[in-house]
């Protein structure tokens, strides 16, 4: 299931720099709204976060003649980390080489036996190219993880790390087991397999993959849980899952019956009402005021629904001394409009969603509108204190 790589020589200067940014002629492009994830080499340095890219330059060395286009994997990278990456660039590749992301440094040493560099994968495979070649479709995914070179024979590096991929129900309900797979996506091809003996833990819970990737487990707690799947030469995963406790109300758990002081009432079908699909923030607080210096940047949340989620948008709105704002997508920034105007964007279709923004927010009252469906069509409700925060910075 898993492989080791072995490149020849004349390869050699790639791998080297195989976070390499090969500078592109500069076009007008598409935004498009990708998700973006950084694991490092002991624990996850980013989650996944979702940016929209733009056409601004990537310049990491203050030389404008070291480039990159800004609708590329690296310029997804830029806005993830806030540009908390760079490299060195290198003339003769015209490019730089990704050497350090989120504060974990990567420097390649010539004459070293071994080194570890950054690699990144797209959509679960190996990409083809550099960082800096290639611009990013809307709804793609990419993954940065270190990876071990070395010449030396025979080869001292450990296996060829797979990413992880793991699938687990929206919703679950406190005490009762549920089934989660987990796959490998092999480094040679990119193409799934089953991953066994991969360990899923979070919630107090702990359970091994059988043959066929599939682990059971049983949470105690309510509300949102974080499961990670971590296997021997592997890159970690996570997914959330919301738990319920029968008809508490968490996760769009209706609440009649006994839990609503009510007389219960068997369910012979479906439930296909507004609670089919709920969604809350999860990095703001409802009514919450945020000093300058905690003003969020980090918009976050998770959405619970009865099938797979569809599609998640989110719309924030702004209003300061009278003025009111609403923030654009596609430019990335606050445009003047009219109060309670504003349009929705793309997010994602995960369960859990994250959107970094570019600053902090100014001082004001913020409205933040979450929206999402799933495939069998149900869609969010308005609900203050869920789809809805209102806050404030000052």
């Amino acid at each position: 299931m898993f492989s080791s790589r072995r490149v020849p020589k004349f390869l050699v200067p790639a791998l080297l720099l195989a976070g390499l940014v090969l500078a592109a002629t500069a076009h007008a492009a598409a935004p498009a709204t990708v998700t973006v994830r950084v694991e490092g080499a002991s624990h996850t340095l980013l989650a996944p976060t979702t940016v929209t890219t733009t056409n601004t330059p990537v310049v990491k060395d203050g030389n404008n003649a070291h480039s990159c286009p800004g609708a590329t994997a690296a310029g997804a990278l830029e806005l993830a980390t806030s540009g908390n990456w760079g490299g060195e660039w290198f003339e003769s590749l015209h490019g730089y080489s990704v050497e350090t992301i989120l504060g974990e440094r990567l420097a390649f040493e010539f004459g070293a036996p071994e080194n570890f560099f950054w690699v990144y994968w797209l959509d679960n495979k190996p990409s083809s190219v550099g960082i800096c070649e290639g611009e990013l479709s809307s709804g793609e995914s990419v993954l940065y993880f270190p990876e071990c070179f070395s010449e030396e024979e025979p080869n001292p590096c450990p296996l060829a790390p797979n990413p992880l991929g793991i699938e687990a129900p929206a919703v679950a309900e406190a005490g009762k087991p549920f089934t989660v797979t987990v796959t490998s996506y092999a480094s040679a091809s990119g193409a799934p397999s089953p991953a066994a003996g991969a360990t899923v833990a979070g919630g107090g819970a702990r359970a091994t993959t059988d043959a066929a990737g599939h682990a059971t487990l049983t949470l105690a707690g309510t509300g949102s849980q974080q499961l990670q799947v971590t296997a021997p030469d592997s890159v970690r995963s996570e997914t959330t899952v919301c738990v319920h406790n029968g008809n508490d109300g968490q996760c769009g758990a209706a609440t009649t019956g006994a839990a609503a002081g009510g007389p219960s009432s068997p369910t012979t079908a479906p439930y296909k009402g507004s609670y089919a699909v709920v969604a809350r923030a999860g990095s703001v607080t409802e009514g919450h005021v945020y000093s300058r210096k905690d003003a969020p940047r980090l918009l976050r949340g998770t959405v619970s629904t009865h099938a797979s989620v569809a599609g998640v948008s989110i719309e924030l709105r702004r209003s300061y001394r009278g003025r009111c704002s609403a923030y654009d997508g596609v430019t990335e920034r606050f445009k003047r409009t009219r109060c309670g105007g504003g349009s929705f964007f793309s997010v994602g279709s995960t369960p859990s969603f994250s959107y970094l923004l570019p600053a902090a927010l100014a001082p004001g009252r913020y409205v933040l509108d979450i929206q999402a469906t799933d495939t069998l069509g149900n869609r969010t409700t308005l609900a203050r204190g869920s789809t809805r925060t209102v806050f404030f910075v000052r």
